[in-house]
């Protein structure tokens, strides 16, 4: 019961949260955000996506000796098939999130230090992007659906504690499963299960190549930024104050993802494969990843000065409104490039 109304409950703040962040995207951004917003507008939409496939999955976690098991009570009442292959795609989000926030990062770097390359964003070679996106992400399902996919070795292996754990009988359920030691039904011996292994093993190369991506260019706009502080005289203020709150919220929305979900997914991986059963903390482990889709929402309202100054004078805070409006009036009568650069 505590997982379900955890589901519910993110899934509302997600919904509510990145609903706010579109309006304010939408009708608040500064001009000198360029195209950028249109990124942004994408990922807060994907939040929403997430939370709506998430809450109508309600997935939970249990470890058994040498297996984790993501199962949902298919409150849909979907077929049996493809309320499997729904539960794939609720996992295959994670995978997706990574190649978004991998783009935010690439936008930031070509940005910042190398504008003409810029039209990677552009029509027709953002079409290259979303190419890439969706095989990325379809490799995810895939994998999920045949790799981790329901297996009767697996199921005779889950049915006890399904049963005495959540009163669970086979068919009450729908699951996402790998048993990294598995039993040779004839000599009864135990050996290591290299599928499934693998299976983890292309994740964690995935997630590694995605993070490699983001502290390249994390690294690079940092120095950047920093020489750009200590030549202020070449440079707008107001496009190196606008770089770095995006800077700064683009930190945030990497390290959030990194703390609530992969490291979280780390740990649901690493657990069965040295054979540990967490107890009590399995139960936390899914509502605490859920919580991701809405602290995405908050991070740039709260670091990008528009939305934050918009939220606070629609709450009644009057302070520094002046300020916003003058700020915003004078940002909008400027040019209206496509996007800013701090090179020139």
């Amino acid at each position: 019961m505590f997982s379900v109304i955890i589901c519910y409950f993110n899934a509302l703040l997600a919904i509510l949260g990145n609903g706010l962040l579109i309006l304010l995207i939408l009708h608040k951004s500064p001009r000198s955000m360029g195209n950028y917003k249109y990124l942004m507008l994408i990922f807060s939409t994907f939040g929403i996506l997430f939370a709506i496939i998430d809450v109508t999955n309600q997935p939970m976690l249990h470890f058994h000796d040498g297996a984790y098991i993501i199962f949902s009570r298919n409150v849909l009442g979907l077929p049996r098939n493809i309320s499997f292959c729904y539960i794939a795609l609720n996992c295959s989000c994670y995978g997706m999130i990574m190649l978004l926030l991998v783009y935010h990062f690439v936008y930031r770097y070509l940005a910042v230090c190398k504008p003409h390359r810029l039209e990677l964003f552009s029509y027709p070679y953002f079409n290259i992007l979303i190419f890439i996106f969706l095989i990325v992400s379809a490799e995810w399902w895939i994998s999920g659906v045949y790799a981790a996919g329901e297996d009767p070795e697996v199921e005779d292996h889950i049915k006890q504690t399904m049963a005495e754990n959540y009163g669970l009988s086979r068919l009450d359920y729908t699951y996402a499963s790998s048993l990294f030691y598995r039993t040779n039904f004839i000599t009864g011996e135990e050996y290591v299960s290299v599928r499934d292994f693998l299976f983890v093993a292309s994740l964690a190369a995935q997630i590694g190549t995605g993070f490699s991506i983001i502290i390249y260019c994390w690294l690079k706009l940092r120095r950047e930024l920093i020489r750009s502080a200590r030549e202020l005289q070449h440079i707008s203020r107001r496009t190196f104050e606008m770089q770095r709150q995006l800077f700064r919220s683009l930190v945030a929305q990497t390290l959030f993802p990194t703390f609530l979900m992969f490291i979280p997914a780390g740990i649901l991986l690493c657990f069965p494969i040295l054979k540990t059963n967490m107890g009590p903390i399995e139960v936390i482990l899914i509502p605490l990843i859920t919580t991701q889709p809405f602290m995405d929402a908050i991070v740039p309202m709260y670091f990008i000065k528009a939305y934050r100054m918009a939220v606070l004078d629609f709450f009644g805070k009057k302070k520094g409104r002046s300020t916003l409006v003058s700020s915003l009036n004078d940002d909008r009568s400027g040019t209206n490039s496509r996007v800013f650069s701090l090179r020139h």
